[in-house]
């Protein structure tokens, strides 16, 4: 008769199967907190995203959105989300996204937000490149990789026009 595994191993060997659980919002989402933030103002605020590669290749958000979403408690939770590399999380609110302003990056990654009241906010986008395989020269398997992740930084607008630049120290990359 097989004796039964004792239940640390057992649990040891569990604990090896599990992966990390997906990063989730815990603030409840209120719609009222994003009250102060639906109001129109005279503000524009412009910029420019972009990543320096470590080859020296300059990338941009070209043809990618870029919100600007209100510095609520709700959405700087979402922040620190976003530094872990797991991006947007699966219990994201999206109701809270028609609070955000939305803009297109041009082709140098440049953007611009008019009639914005004098708020805290966060500005984020993504960005996107193809680098090759280590697998490229194998017929059928290889192919460029898509490597990516989201550029994002706190702003204060207070003044007239206010201008963020997004780079590398604003950078996470995906997890992969």
């Amino acid at each position: 008769m097989p004796r039964p595994l004792p239940a640390l191993v057992l649990l040891l060997g569990l604990a090896g199967c599990a992966s990390d659980a997906p990063q989730q919002i815990l603030t409840p989402f209120l719609a009222d907190d994003f009250k102060t933030w639906t109001q129109s103002g005279s503000y524009t605020v412009t910029g420019q995203a972009f990543l320096k590669l470590p080859e020296g290749r300059v990338v941009t958000c070209a043809g990618a959105p870029v919100s600007l979403i209100p510095a609520v408690g709700y959405n700087t939770e979402l922040e620190q989300v976003l530094q872990t590399g797991a991006g947007y999380p699966s219990n994201y609110e999206r109701n809270a996204h028609k609070y955000d302003h939305k803009a297109m990056c041009d082709g140098a990654g440049k953007f611009s937000f008019e009639g914005i009241p004098p708020l805290n906010w966060i500005v984020v986008t993504r960005i996107t490149w193809q680098e090759k395989s280590t697998l490229s020269s194998v017929p059928l398997v290889g192919g460029p990789d898509n490597k990516g992740g989201y550029l994002f930084t706190e702003i204060q607008v207070d003044d007239n026009h206010t201008k963020v630049m997004l780079s590398n120290q604003d950078f996470v990359a995906d997890k992969e």
